[in-house]
């Protein structure tokens, strides 16, 4: 088996080969309020990154997929089938691991640098794709053979049926989570490579 090299930025060591101390001192700057700082634990700079803003997206389209489901779809839960619960499982997976990972890399650059050239990255981004990708497709296939026609029926006769387009927007959202964390799988892999 060969060795595993762990690769740090310059300035990550203890000060003796030039660098500027610990890792998080030198990175976590905080916000500069008047003349001192306030939450220097918080990597700020992580969240101006491409690998910060991959996460942000992740969470934020999660979190709309998760509330359109909770909010327009349980009602409409039977009709739709395993489609709904297999979204909302995903979801729900995936949501929570990428905000454990933002709130790790948020408050430790060190944590960022030593998981994201791990395969654990590129492993999770990718099956949190694949994941996505076959819910939705499943959630639409579900929506356009089951909800569509109460959908019709509703609107020619006059009712509101408002799960039809929200679990809609549901899987088109889920489709370009899906695309976001595959993205974001394929930086982790460059990472972890050494191209980036």
């Amino acid at each position: 088996m060969p060795p595993t090299v762990i690769r740090m930025p310059n300035g990550a060591g203890n000060g003796a080969r030039g660098g500027l101390g610990h890792l998080n001192q030198q990175q976590n700057r905080g916000i500069r309020i008047g003349c001192c700082r306030v939450c220097t634990c918080i990597n700020l700079e992580f969240f101006m990154s491409k690998n910060g803003i991959l996460k942000i997206f992740e969470i934020i389209l999660g979190s709309f997929c998760q509330t359109l489901l909770i909010q327009f779809g349980m009602d409409s839960a039977k009709d739709i089938g395993e489609a709904f619960h297999g979204f909302l499982t995903t979801v729900s997976a995936c949501l929570t691991t990428t905000t454990i990972l933002l709130l790790c890399y948020a408050i430790s650059a060190r944590t960022f640098h030593l998981v994201r050239q791990s395969i654990f990255e590129v492993m999770y981004n990718g099956i949190s794709c694949f994941l996505y990708l076959s819910a939705a497709s499943y959630m639409g296939f579900a929506v356009n053979v089951w909800l569509y026609p109460k959908f019709l029926l509703f609107k020619n006769t006059g009712g509101i049926h408002s799960a039809y387009p929200a679990m809609t927007a549901v899987y088109y959202m889920g489709t370009i989570v899906g695309i976001v964390y595959g993205l974001d799988a394929f930086v982790a892999y460059r990472y972890l490579k050494g191209f980036s």
